[in-house]
């Protein structure tokens, strides 16, 4: 072992003089070049410097520099006089010849090459002396001696060509160039020295901290800045992202497929480490939903030392963020070269097998948005790390591409499905405040509250960049702003402040336009700005949001026949990112929105219908990818702007075949939410009344969301059954009721109520309305102690209880229902046997118990519970313990107090993460409660 540890270091010796020798010898050799430009390769010194030039710039000829410093020792004149290329000539003899023959360089014998300064002779120095120390240093050399002298060369390499690109006028590409042979050169000469089995073997905890200090120099320098509407803005606001952030609502399913709401900040703690596998988050989202800032907010507070706002981010090593609709990054290995560049040039192979051994967050930005190359770099993240299990990726989309998402889902992640469900009502105002500030901080805000209020409660006022565009509005506009804002008006305001801000811009930039008839230049910028509402359009269709300049071509020429500088149109509307490669510099031309980008397809769609009145949309949409068929569920965001933009577009009549058009679009797309679509069109009677002809009896679905919208449209419907489904808390139901009181409600699920019943003494009119009239079929919700009975016609029941008062009056209620096929019963553990007065019915397709929160304090009653509340013929078809976390002797108790009590269940279902696995409760639970254990 000593033997080896020695041959270790005594190879790290060589590793150091081997890259002087080769690596810090050709940059010598490469700046003396820069700075000897007159001097041809075959051209020796000694005829070198005899010229003029020389004669009066060198160091060589100036007074005062001492005949010794001006000798050559034999073996160096044999290398000047043969090899004039100097492609032979060591680091010293180069520093000499440099010092010497170099133009624009301090004197001989001045301060400046003292080593320890950033000048270019100090670096040269600096470099030398590393040379100085290697050829003396003893035989072997430890790890951290080697790393430190390493990291040094390297770094004072790169920052003498820097000084020299600068001093001597090299272009940027050469920089580049020359940088990246030193630094590939070091890598295979330290490659070649010590493998890299070896390293991990050896140094893998030492590499791995510096590894990861250097990743987040990297991730620091662009990861905490975010420009919220660079789009709108005339100048580049670019503002913390903390300081803007709002925490939103989210809502994840758990394993019994309730609808679980928390904030923002608990996202990344929802990662299970316990489960021994890697971890995949789902967050799906509308278009101006908060996905990208709120990875970069995780990514800030990562680098600020976790656990600030966002919860569970102390945990992790490394966080790497993926832009998919980067289509420069085309693998696994360009990721870590692009995100962290420093890093990957110190660690090259080394980086992968250590990454994989830390704790991961992937941060995936836009799944909707992916191209074929950054599809192909997912695909190739998930395949690398499936069993790395503590490693966890947060992947945001919009909903409708989730599922093709799916596929591609290796089977060894545990995989949860979240939803970002907006900024919450009562922080609304206070985001809404924040930006105005930003967009103009001398502004008075007193009024603001109030103006706002009522706007906000619309359900589109969620998604963040919704009150980021009012609080736009509101800066530029105040009167404007009306409470009634729909999402089509919103980007109506945006698209004309743009418009209105470019006109601006071209007046106060460019002379020649200053002194056009305003209506002149208006109707230039227009046409300008209606081509790449045409090129929006397509890319709508083809699923785009990144544009090159062929792509945008037809804008281009537009420009140039208008006289209209095309840059300036180009940035109003789309950020443009600069990415250095191999061949010079790429211009990267992306919307900002994806719902800028509906919007624009839809205003190109309604200019269209004005100039060609009889065409049809279908028609028009067609026509902008003729000859590729289009998909209608591609477009689904561009037909709801299209609701909600005709009545305001198309003077002086729309056409009542328009409305029916695009709500039969939209049924031809299956979207999912009418009420959406009518809160679109701003309540237009004309929607309305086309959706009502879609409808057949029986189909009407009432939830949560756009409940307004909903409503106006219940009101325009003949007598029909309703279904009403509602995941989470709903303020107030009262609005609803005239408007249900109408229809025939056969469908009530209060999913929300019905897993996280709350105690409650004051009635509900909805409820006590629904439970006195006959009709209803199907009920999943909470039991209240005021209630006496069920409506008869109940076939399905979910009703959950808290109190023994509330089991007391809901057991006779059950028994009177001579309907009833399926009941499941939620019940808190704290209710005690003896409020159970008989068990439950047996009904034809089973009964289900629920018992949340388990304790072990609460084991014996909850045995006593289970068995009285039993069926007497067929037992329990599911029973189980929601939220409970037992330990395995915790779990044991329960089953056997179970048998001795002869429950019966067909299965026995606990959470996710507990024992379902151990062979002993596996078997208790088949052969003494004749039922399977699962999750």
């Amino acid at each position: 072992m000593t033997s080896s540890v020695g041959s270790r270091e005594r190879s790290y010796v060589h590793k150091m003089e081997e890259a002087v020798k080769t690596i810090a010898r050709d940059t010598f050799w490469i700046i003396f070049h820069w700075a000897t430009p007159d001097k041809p390769l075959g051209e020796t010194i000694s005829d070198y410097k005899k010229r003029e030039c020389v004669k009066s710039q060198a160091n060589y000829y100036k007074p005062n520099i001492g005949d010794c410093n001006c000798r050559f020792n034999r073996e160096q004149e044999e290398i000047m006089l043969h090899d004039p290329s100097l492609r032979k000539a060591d680091l010293t003899l180069l520093y000499k010849l440099y010092k010497l023959f170099a133009f624009h360089v301090a004197a001989f014998n001045n301060d400046e090459w003292k080593a320890g300064d950033s000048n270019l002779e100090s670096l040269l120095t600096s470099i030398k002396n590393i040379r100085n120390d290697i050829a003396h240093e003893d035989c072997t050399m430890n790890y951290t001696k080697f790393n430190e002298m390493a990291n040094k060369l390297r770094e004072l390499l790169t920052e003498a060509l820097k000084a020299a690109k600068e001093r001597y006028s090299r272009s940027d590409v050469e920089l580049q160039e020359r940088t990246k042979e030193m630094e590939d050169g070091l890598y295979e000469v330290f490659h070649q020295v010590l493998g890299k089995e070896e390293l991990l073997s050896y140094c893998h905890n030492y590499i791995q901290g510096n590894m990861i200090s250097d990743a987040k120099n990297d991730l620091q320098t662009s990861s905490v800045i975010i420009n919220p509407l660079l789009f709108l803005m005339s100048n580049n606001v670019e503002v913390e992202v903390e300081k803007i952030f709002s925490t939103m609502l989210i809502g994840e399913k758990d394993e019994n497929g309730m609808d679980i709401i928390l904030d923002s900040s608990q996202i990344v703690s929802m990662s299970k480490f316990a489960t021994f596998r890697p971890q995949l988050l789902l967050i799906e989202g509308e278009a101006g939903s908060g996905k990208s800032t709120l990875l970069t907010m995780i990514t800030h507070e990562w680098l600020t030392g976790g656990d600030g706002q966002m919860k569970g981010l102390d945990k992790y090593h490394l966080i790497l963020r993926v832009q998919c609709r980067d289509r420069h990054l085309k693998s696994l290995n360009d990721l870590m070269q692009n995100v962290l560049p420093t890093t990957y040039t110190k660690y090259r192979n080394l980086m992968l097998p250590i990454i994989k051994k830390c704790n991961n967050l992937f941060l995936v930005d836009g799944l909707d948005e992916a191209n074929e190359h950054s599809m192909k770099t997912v695909s190739e993240i998930l395949s690398t790390f499936k069993n790395a299990s503590d490693t966890t990726m947060l992947f945001t989309c919009r909903p409708e591409a989730i599922s093709n998402f799916r596929k591609i889902i290796p089977k060894e992640y545990q995989v949860n499905n979240i939803k970002l469900l907006g900024v919450r009502e009562i922080d609304r105002i206070n985001f809404i405040v924040n930006y105005v500030k930003i967009f103009n901080n001398t502004m008075d805000i007193n009024k603001l509250p109030q103006i706002i209020k009522m706007t906000c409660v619309q359900e589109h006022f969620k998604l963040p960049l919704s009150l980021v565009f009012l609080a736009w509005q509101y800066t530029h506009n105040p009167k404007s702003v009306t409470g009634a804002e729909s999402q089509t008006r919103l980007y109506f305001w945006a698209h004309k402040l743009i418009v209105q801000k470019l006109q601006e811009r071209l007046l106060n930039k460019n002379p020649e336009l200053a002194v056009m008839c305003g209506i002149e230049l208006k109707r230039r910028v227009k046409e300008c700005v209606d081509a790449l509402c045409q090129c929006m359009l397509k890319a709508v269709i083809d699923k785009r949001v990144l544009f090159t300049e062929h792509i945008l071509e037809h804008v281009i020429s537009t420009c140039k026949k208008t006289g209209i500088p095309c840059q300036e149109v180009l940035s109003a509307f789309l950020t443009i990112k600069v990415i250095k490669t191999p061949l010079g510099e790429d211009h990267q031309y992306s919307t900002p929105h994806k719902g800028l980008q509906d919007y624009l397809g839809a205003l190109h769609v309604v200019n269209t219908i004005q100039q060609h009145p009889h065409s049809t949309l279908k028609t028009i949409i067609q026509g902008a990818v003729d000859p590729h068929p289009f998909v209608v569920n591609d477009i689904i965001y561009l037909l709801l702007h299209m609701a909600g933009m005709v009545h305001h577009y198309i003077k002086p009549v729309v056409p009542s075949r328009l409305y029916k058009e695009v709500v039969q679009m939209l049924h031809e797309a299956e979207i999912n939410s009418w009420g959406r679509v009518v809160e679109a069109s701003e309540y237009n009677k004309e929607v309305i009344t086309a959706i009502t002809r879609l409808i057949p009896r029986g189909k009407v679905m009432l939830v949560k969301d756009h409940i307004k919208g909903h409503s106006d449209l219940l009101l325009h419907l003949k007598p029909t059954k309703v279904k009403v489904e509602i995941h989470g808390p709903v303020p107030d139901f009262t609005p609803l009721m005239e408007t249900l009181t109408l229809h025939n409600i056969t469908n009530v699920d209060l999913d929300h109520n019905y897993w996280d019943p709350q105690p409650t003494t004051t009635p509900d009119p909805f409820l006590q309305a629904l439970m006195s009239r006959n009709g209803l079929e199907t009920f999943r919700g909470q039991w209240h102690g005021w209630l006496t009975k069920l409506p008869s016609t109940l076939k399905t029941l979910y009703i959950s209880v808290t109190e023994d008062e509330e089991v007391q009056t809901l057991l006779p209620a059950i028994h009177s229902l001579t309907h009833l096929c399926r009941l499941g019963v939620h019940i808190k553990p704290t209710v005690t046997p003896s409020a159970i007065t008989t068990n439950l019915p047996d009904t034809e397709k089973g009964v289900d118990l629920n018992l949340p929160d388990l304790t072990q304090v609460e084991i014996d009653g909850v045995c006593q519970l289970v068995a009285k509340l039993q069926p007497r013929c067929k037992g329990y078809f599911w029973l189980t313990f929601y939220k409970t976390s037992l330990p395995k002797e915790g779990w044991k108790r329960l089953l056997e107090g179970l048998i001795q009590l002869k429950v019966r269940v067909n299965v026995l279902d606990i959470p996710g993460d507990q024992n379902t696995e151990d062979p002993e409760l596996k078997k208790l639970t088949m052969e003494g409660l004749g039922g399977r254990l699962t999750r």
